[in-house]
């Protein structure tokens, strides 16, 4: 399987990164620390991904996540043999303190709205899959004291997850999956 995934140098989209390449999948990452910023590069990124089989939207840029769904779905729409994987996040339900809230909380809302009005209102042919997480231990939340003793996941329980997610069959399509740690 090849796989593109943006956001691919740290935290659960590094964790996403390595389990695949140690299953050995073909991994393609699109991050800052390889010069692809997703506001400024989100069409170059979805042309470049047109020949993986598995798309997994994970960098958060404020707008840049929306902008990359939708540019990927455009692209991918009409094929049977794609998928696509939003990584959401449980904040949208409940917002956290930190820095990166509101507007982290905000991207995430938008970002299962644009989801779930392709999944409902169009004719699209690619699987969709939204993962939630709720808190993993990862350098973005190191900095949220609200959160500081809660239970998280690891980064690594995150990318297992996902990607059993997209080891379903083709034809098996997970709208929406949140996991998190008991708290």
């Amino acid at each position: 399987m090849k796989i593109a995934i943006t956001g691919h140098s740290k935290g659960i989209g590094k964790a996403i990164f390595n389990y695949c390449v140690d299953k050995g999948h073909t991994c393609v990452g699109y991050s800052r620390s390889n010069g692809f910023n997703i506001n400024d590069h989100y069409n170059l990124i979805a042309r470049e991904s047109k020949k993986c089989d598995v798309f997994i939207n994970n960098a958060f840029d404020f707008g840049g996540q929306i902008n990359m769904f939708k540019s990927i779905f455009n692209i991918w729409k009409d094929n049977s043999e794609k998928t696509i994987v939003n990584i959401g996040s449980r904040t949208k339900y409940y917002p956290v303190g930190g820095t990166r809230s509101p507007d982290y909380t905000r991207e995430k809302r938008a970002l299962n709205d644009e989801v779930n009005r392709a999944l409902l209102y169009s004719d699209k042919k690619c699987r969709i899959i939204n993962i939630n997480p709720g808190y993993v231990e990862t350098e973005m939340i190191s900095d949220i004291p609200d959160i500081e003793n809660k239970n998280k996941l690891t980064a690594d329980e995150c990318a297992k997850n996902i990607m059993w997610a997209v080891d379903q069959p083709q034809h098996i399509e997970i709208g929406e999956l949140s996991i998190w740690t008991p708290f």
